[in-house]
């Protein structure tokens, strides 16, 4: 796998596994020449109680006993399936000497995007009792082993995490499968930082020197998020308007029938329309505020709020999300700062 493609899918499966226990990436495993496992975990049962929106699947599974992961972005061969088993006995009996007793050998899951024939027809690796499609056991229990191929995975929720760790197409897919469920999906708290972080951490320049697999997912992910974010600003400026506007006349309404003459009526009307202008631009200002610290990668300072509530009031949320979708943290930052910036 490519460095950053890689470190996408071990920082996704450690905070999912971190969700329900102990997580880690690049576990050193003792021997004579460096190895380390891509991502080692253990769980915590009452972690995984307290979690029941992970519901019964693949992910709870894997997630139900300690374990080994191994992420491969093409089909592993028979050389690289060695490696991984190497590393697992090594690591459990540096387990057991570190425990003075014997320990359960860990289980071990291996990820690839495509499919190596050769690989599951020569291990004995048979379909998984669990009938899933993707999903391949090990010939006897006590193997300990399982295969997942991302490219056959069906397209339901339980799958998304893995299938963004798949070929293009598959990928894709998971994007949009992603970007509807719901806002506080335990999914997307998972993946979204990690996402947003590949699609705008690599300097533009640096782009075009990367290789073409890893510079696609990129601009894939960073299209996607984009859109997502501007579908995202445009609802919910509109629902935030729209309870703004029914907020501010209730008061008006209330303030007028308190005015028995056509003077404080009047003066009522033009206090509602002063509440419905604050009101939106406070309503823009909570909107907006979360997407321009994401896009900073810090919380905005007190004179940056104020910025940024003048900006949106002079220039309008149009200009203001452009800016923030265009311009580096950096030259965003510059933004805020000149009371003059158009």
């Amino acid at each position: 796998m490519f460095f950053r493609l890689d470190q996408l899918a071990k920082n996704i499966l450690r905070d999912f596994f971190v969700l329900v226990g102990a997580a880690e990436t690049e576990v050193e495993v003792p021997a004579g020449d460096a190895q380390r496992i891509d991502v080692w975990h253990v769980p915590d049962p009452a972690l995984l109680r307290a979690h029941p929106e992970i519901e019964p699947g693949l992910l709870r599974s894997m997630a139900a006993e300690a374990g080994m992961v191994e992420v491969f972005s093409a089909a592993p061969g028979a050389a690289e399936l060695h490696g991984c088993m190497r590393k697992r006995y090594q690591w459990h009996h540096t387990l057991e000497l570190r425990a003075q007793r014997a320990l359960q050998l860990p289980s071990a899951w291996i990820v690839s995007a495509g499919r190596q024939d050769g690989v599951l027809r020569d291990f004995g690796f048979v379909q998984d009792a669990s009938g899933l499609e993707g999903l391949y056991a090990g010939p006897a229990p006590g193997w300990r082993i399982h295969a997942v191929v991302i490219a056959e995975l069906p397209r339901v929720r339980g799958t998304v995490l893995l299938r963004l760790l798949g070929a293009p197409r598959v990928r894709r897919a998971a994007l949009r499968d992603l970007a509807a469920l719901p806002g506080d999906a335990w999914e997307r708290r998972v993946a979204m930082p990690w996402l947003v972080r590949l699609s705008f951490e690599m300097p533009e320049q640096l782009l075009p020197g990367l290789p073409s697999e890893e510079r696609d997912f990129i601009m894939e992910t960073r299209e996607w998020f984009e859109q997502f974010t501007a579908r995202k600003v445009e609802a919910g400026v509109e629902a935030a308007l729209k309870e703004a506007v029914k907020e501010a006349v209730k008061e008006a309404v209330k303030e007028a029938v308190k005015e028995a003459k056509k003077e404080a009526e009047r003066e009522a009307e033009q206090r509602a329309e002063e509440a419905k202008r604050e009101a939106e631009q406070r309503a823009r200002l909570r909107l907006t505020a979360p997407m321009c610290e994401l896009r900073l990668g810090r919380p905005l300072a007190e004179a940056e709020t104020a910025a940024l509530g003048e900006r949106l009031a002079r220039l309008q949320e149009t200009r203001v999300a452009e800016v923030m979708l265009s311009f580096s943290a950096e030259a965003l930052a510059t933004w805020l700062a000149d009371p003059n910036a158009t």
